[in-house]
């Protein structure tokens, strides 16, 4: 394993902390970040090279510049619920065993973006981030259609009868679509029985995140082994409990960075 490099490490203390108290001189910031002077001249002087901190000569004070923020714009609300996402689940998994996925919609069907199949002793997939599921077939679509509002709901849909053809006709079939929204919300939960792929059944619960449903949460089995009534009567706790934290983590994460922007 490689050695750490600590002086990446103080720069990015000096950022932190310059973000989190504003312009400073350098007595105050080498008090905390627990640096002594001379190596916080060295990297604020490194930094305002590279463009990120400005030095006030009147005031004696440090300073961020805008540059900073182009250190977070690469970062998306999806990568955010991703890497919230994936501790949950593997949390779940250590409870339950079965596999989950987490999706968010796409161009009319779910896209998933992090699994615990190449992790779970009863999956028969390794591979399943990047592959998309139906808006109208799976669990993971219909825990979101459920869960969106009227007028979001619509546009899924009608993106869903634009850009996926064989799911175009349920797509188009109002009393088909309230009929998964009332069994949706009456359940509790999502469920589909072979509607992704024939021998496997789901659970699926949405995520929220304040504003438009983030993505959903899903648990595979065989639908030999087990019902959707009996799955979530075994293993619907857990997955709330994973939801739960999702959405924490999601939102710890998004406030962080509406900081650092």
């Amino acid at each position: 394993m490689h050695r750490n490099v600590r002086a990446l490490s103080r720069g990015l203390a000096l950022i932190g902390e310059l973000n989190a108290s504003g312009p400073s001189n350098v007595v105050q910031l080498a008090k905390r970040t627990g640096l002594n002077r001379t190596t916080c001249y060295r990297l604020l002087e490194t930094l305002r090279a590279d463009g990120y901190v400005t030095f006030d000569e009147t005031n004696a004070l440090f300073g961020l510049t805008p540059q900073v923020r182009t250190l977070s714009e690469g970062v998306s609300s999806r990568d955010l619920s991703s890497q919230a996402a994936l501790p949950a689940m593997f949390g779940l998994l250590d409870q339950v065993s079965w596999p989950s996925d987490f999706a968010v919609f796409e161009l009319g069907s779910v896209l998933i973006r992090e699994s615990t199949h190449p992790f779970s002793p009863l999956s028969i997939h390794r591979s399943m981030v990047g592959r998309r599921r139906s808006l109208v077939r799976s669990a993971l679509g219909r825990a979101i259609l459920a869960a969106s509002p009227p007028s979001l709901r619509r546009a899924m849909l009608e993106t869903t009868a634009a850009f996926v053809e064989e799911d175009a006709l349920l797509a188009r079939d109002r009393r088909f679509i309230d009929d998964i929204v009332s069994q949706t919300r009456n359940d509790g939960y999502a469920s589909s029985v072979g509607g992704a792929e024939a021998g496997i059944s789901a659970i699926a619960l949405p995520i929220r995140s304040g504003g438009p449903v983030l993505g959903s949460l899903n648990l595979i089995f065989f639908s030999s082994s087990m019902t959707p009534e009996v799955a979530a009567a075994r293993y619907l706790p857990n997955m709330k409990q994973a939801v739960t934290d999702i959405e924490h983590r999601w939102s710890a994460a998004n406030a962080a960075r509406g900081k650092v922007a």
